[in-house]
C-alpha cells in the first residue's frame, strides 16, 4: 500500500474491487491501449477481494452458471475465465466431477481474488477507503475530472471515474428504533452472528424471502438448534 497523504494521477479510477469493476479491469487490460491500461487503478477499502463478504457460508452456491464469469461471454478465449482459474489452481477435474453449473460462493470469491492478482497492467490497491469525491471544473464550469479524497488523507486525481461499491446495509424505517445489537443485516451476517450461544433459546426472525434470506434461515436453524426461527 502507498504511504499516507500521497497523491497520484490516473486516467481511470474504479472505486471498489467487486465483480463489475474487475470485469472492467479485465476488459481494459485485454482491449485498451497499453497506456490506458497502465493508467487505470482499482481501489478497494478492504485488504482483499471477497464476494458477498457478510454471507460467506461454506455450503452456499451461486444461482448463475459459471459461464457468466467476468469475461467468458465477451471473450471465451480469455486467460481470466473461471475455467482457466480452476485449471490454474488445480480444481478443474473436481469441479467437472461435481456435475453442476453452479460454483460454491467461496470458489467464486477465490476466483475474483485470483483475477485481481493476475492483472499485469491495471493496478489494484487495497486498504484505500474513499471518503469524498470532488469534481474538478474548467473556468467555464465544465467538469473535467475528479479528485478523490481517501480516508487516510491521500488523494487521487482522475479523468474518468467508475463507482462500484456494492451493496450497503439498508435498514427499513420501521426497524430503526430497535437496539442495534438485536438487528443484523445480511451484509454483516457472518461475523455478527458468530458469537451467538448455540445453547440459548434465541428467537430469530428473518425478513425477506430471496436466496440470502433462505440461506440465513437455514444456517441459523442448523447452528442454533434451540432457537425459534421464522421467516417473514
Amino acid at each position: 500500500m502507498r504511504a499516507a497523504f500521497d497523491h497520484q494521477e490516473v486516467e481511470l479510477l474504479a472505486i471498489g474491487a467487486g465483480p463489475a469493476n474487475l470485469a472492467l479491469a479485465v476488459a481494459i487490460e485485454e482491449l485498451a491501449p497499453a497506456e490506458l491500461a497502465g493508467s487505470t487503478l482499482v481501489i478497494e477499502q478492504h485488504e482483499n477481494v471477497v464476494w458477498q463478504r457478510g454471507m460467506m457460508l461454506p455450503w452456499t452456491q451461486s444461482q448463475v452458471s459459471f459461464l457468466k464469469d467476468l469475461v467468458t461471454l465477451r471473450n471465451p478465449r480469455s486467460e481470466f475465465s473461471f475455467v482457466n482459474y480452476l485449471h490454474t489452481v488445480g480444481r478443474l477435474n473436481d469441479f467437472v466431477n461435481m456435475a453442476s453449473f453452479l460454483p460454491f460462493r467461496l470458489e467464486i470469491s477465490d476466483y475474483l481474488q485470483w483475477v485481481a492478482n493476475s492483472l499485469t497492467k491495471v493496478r489494484v490497491e487495497y486498504g484505500r477507503c474513499c471518503d469524498r469525491i470532488e469534481p474538478l471544473r474548467s473556468t467555464g464550469g465544465e467538469v473535467t475530472g475528479w479528485l478523490v479524497h481517501l480516508a487516510n488523507g491521500s488523494t487521487i486525481g482522475t479523468t474518468n471515474l467508475v463507482i462500484g461499491i456494492g451493496r450497503e446495509a439498508r435498514i427499513p424505517e420501521v426497524f430503526r428504533d430497535l437496539p442495534r445489537e438485536r438487528l443484523v443485516h445480511s451484509t454483516e451476517y457472518s461475523w455478527r452472528t458468530a458469537d451467538l450461544d448455540p445453547d440459548s433459546p434465541h428467537r430469530i426472525v428473518v425478513v425477506g424471502a430471496a436466496q440470502s434470506a433462505a440461506e440465513m434461515l437455514w444456517e441459523t436453524h442448523q447452528r442454533l438448534p434451540k432457537a425459534q426461527c421464522a421467516m417473514v
